[in-house]
């Protein structure tokens, strides 16, 4: 079907010699029919179809709520089908299939239209309300103030299969009203309006603006079910997982998500009614509508377009398949976490885990990422349907034990009502979330960065003592991680920028107790032993860099915004070459090539450094200050294999735990000894910036001066 779409296509093309659309297929010009005729792989042959512009695809906040629905799965395979139930009283309407990808910049592609199988109109049950379950603080079992919304007691109103060679994909379906509304003025016409009725029915003159705007919607009585389309046989590259889960968490279809029950006006992320422990899969999608930026048109959204538009080999998956089919990651050479990335189960992280020991390198364009630990319940309509409820108690934010089954609070919290122990996000990522919303910063890369290969061929290469590149706006947002000495650092990690900010909700407190101050950003790398290389960006929009295209692309907060304008729009100021640069730079180095590079892009090569740097301790001195010792050690380190020293990391304990220490080839560290200890082993290691470490040998022990009596 692909390869006959694309001989079409190819064929408009050649004969019309236009710039222009030819025949819908979106080809911008005779260059890319030429990479056509060959295409690399399937997402450049997919993408050499063509697509449709956004006034037919997108819609307006979370749409029109006189037709919403659900898909009842999040993903399928190909040759799948996916059933939708849809809520709505009208008596007309059809379903559009679209794909997103770049398609020549129209950013989806409509792959399908499908009519209704059930008789309308269809009106479909209140949804179902469950009791919750909760550890009472006396022992025993409560019930939870609020309940479980689940409305998958709704007949399916239509089907869909996905084809046997349907290219992997973030999939929506468009909903569209096509019954008549009397008073609507249809606004696929761009002439001017016709002239308004006076008297009583003047207030339709309103509606007759929208005929005179630039780019209004075509058909604006719809909504979007969200779906992915899997290739469970394929072996792409790159596989970019969806934060579905996240995005399901903020959704508040039914009267409650897991932040509390919401009023027209805002969303209360603390306080106010309670929120809802367990949320289902079985509801349509509010959350465009007030939290954009947890939704898949914001960061998810502006990565696949570039990806594509660069002729990336990706394929995709949602959150929950990284939870029940883990071992689909060992197919794939790079492993992506895009977005808001902020819930996940405890299986979903071993399962990534196991890719990285495996070899598989990690990537992690997300921020806020593997914070709240979730599992899995199935439905509660009757079909038993698993992964469809999910469950987090945020135990973390009420100091006590919710959850009657296993602990679901924060994989980072250490006291003791997490009986499953400290498991912060850093050791996998290598950031931990610190600065909460709304943030909408640059990133900032000073020249101390400027000779990491991350950087090559980029204005950062070019930086001289003293100078720093400031990207646009947006990228460090709408959160932020840090890179923290926590005792859960990977070996060898390094940083590759760092920004710091004044007055930020900086998050310090379990369960996510915030206070004002400065913060650091980090963005991070290291080289897992198993030779797997991760990246962690550290913000969650790191994709606005990529593409210019998203939601959310004023970087008003989505609570001060109208959410019903709510759109996928142009960043005026996006996008940003460096961080394109270093980020063709950094799949380069995990293996990846694009294989249709934008122009301006420079192709780059991987890493063929294997020499781990060389590192020494030069001196140890101690300053007393009463019966407080402070010890400094300096040193110095270098790289012969090609790169440049990257980080160091000293240990005071033979080795036990190992601290990252100031400055790279001069280095100093220094902290108080345990007022017990006569004595200190010191040892070093450094990391070069292809993230080869040093194999620490044995290092110096060093007397400690007596403390005089207090």
């Amino acid at each position: 079907m692909i390869q006959q779409r694309l001989r079409t296509c190819l064929s408009l093309a050649a004969s019309a010699a236009l710039v222009s659309l030819a025949g819908g297929c979106g080809l911008p010009d005779l260059a890319m029919s030429d990479r056509c005729a060959r295409p690399a792989n399937e997402i450049v042959a997919e993408n050499c179809l063509g697509g449709h512009p956004a006034t037919e695809w997108d819609i307006n906040g979370y749409g029109d709520p006189s037709i919403q629905g659900f898909g009842t799965d999040i993903s399928v395979a190909r040759g799948e089908s996916i059933d939708f139930k849809i809520d709505t009283d009208s008596d007309d309407y059809r379903i559009d299939i679209y794909r997103m990808g770049y398609y020549g910049g129209m950013g989806a592609r409509k792959v399908d239209s499908i009519e209704p199988s059930a008789a309308l109109p269809q009106i479909q049950p209140e949804c179902l309300r469950g009791a919750i379950p909760v550890l009472a603080e006396g022992g025993g079992l409560d019930t939870w103030p609020a309940p479980l919304v689940d409305c998958g007691n709704w007949a399916v109103s239509a089907s869909w299969r996905a084809p046997e060679d349907a290219t992997s994909g973030i999939h929506f379906a468009r909903l569209v009203r096509e019954d008549p509304v009397e008073g609507w003025v249809r606004n696929d016409r761009f002439g001017p309006s016709p002239l308004p009725p006076t008297g009583r029915d003047s207030l339709w003159e309103a509606d007759g603006f929208r005929a005179v705007m630039r780019n209004p919607l075509r058909e604006p009585r719809a909504s979007h079910v969200y779906f992915v389309v899997r290739d469970d046989d394929g072996r792409s590259d790159l596989l970019f997982q969806t934060s579905d889960l996240t995005w399901q968490a903020y959704n508040r279809y039914g009267g409650h998500s897991v932040y509390g029950r919401l009023n027209p006006e805002r969303l209360r992320l603390h306080g106010g009614e309670p929120r809802a422990p367990k949320v289902s899969y079985n509801r349509p999608f509010e959350t465009r509508h007030y939290r954009a930026v947890n939704m898949p048109f914001n960061s998810e959204y502006p990565m696949v377009r570039w990806l594509e538009r660069n002729g990336y080999d990706v394929s995709y998956s949602s959150g929950v398949d990284t939870d029940r089919r883990g071992e689909e990651l060992l197919e794939h050479r790079v492993f992506l976490s895009v977005g808001h990335d902020e819930y996940w189960t405890g299986r979903q992280r071993r399962n990534v885990e196991a890719a990285r020991a495996a070899g598989v390198h990690l990537a992690f364009f997300s921020s806020n990422e593997v914070y709240w630990k979730v599992r899995w319940e199935t439905s509660i309509d009757g079909s038993g349907q698993p992964h469809r409820t999910l469950v987090t108690y945020k135990d973390s934010q009420d100091h006590r034990r919710l959850d009657p089954v296993e602990w679901t609070g924060e994989f980072r919290d250490h006291r003791s009502i997490n009986a499953e122990g400290a498991w912060p996000e850093n050791a996998l990522t290598g950031t931990l979330f610190t600065v909460n919303a709304w943030r909408n910063d640059p990133i900032i890369v000073g020249a101390e960065f400027a000779g990491l290969r991350f950087w090559r061929n980029t204005q950062v290469a070019r930086l001289r003592p003293g100078e720093r590149y400031v990207s646009i706006k947006g990228i460090l947002g709408h959160e932020w991680d840090s890179d923290i000495d926590n005792g859960f650092r990977p070996p060898g990690l390094f940083r590759v920028a760092a920004s710091t900010f004044d007055n930020v909700l900086y998050c310090v407190h379990p369960g996510r107790g915030c206070e004002t101050g400065s913060a650091t950003h980090h963005a991070v790398m290291y080289r897992h032993e198993s030779g797997a290389l991760v990246f962690g960006a550290g913000t969650l929009q790191w994709s606005w860099g990529l593409d210019a295209h998203h939601d959310t692309e004023t970087g008003v907060p989505p609570e001060r915004q109208n959410g019903s304008d709510t759109r996928v729009g142009v960043d005026p100021h996006g996008p940003d070459r460096v961080l394109q640069q270093a980020t063709v730079n950094l799949f380069a180095d995990m293996g990846v090539q694009p294989a249709t590079l934008d122009e301006g892009l420079v192709a780059a090569e991987a890493s063929g450094d294997d020499e781990a740097p060389m590192s020494s301790i030069d001196t140890a001195s101690f300053v007393l200050s009463g019966d407080a010792v402070t010890t400094y050690v300096t040193g110095t380190a270098s790289d012969g294999g090609g790169g440049v020293v990257a980080a160091v990391e000293v240990s005071v304990d033979g080795g036990a735990t190992w601290h990252p220490a100031r400055g790279r080839e001069k280095w100093s560290y220094s902290w108080q000894p345990d007022a017990a200890a006569s004595e200190v082993s010191i040892m070093v290691r450094a990391v070069d910036d292809s993230g080869n470490l040093e194999v620490a040998v044995e290092g110096v022990t060093v007397e400690i001066p007596a403390r005089r009596p207090s």
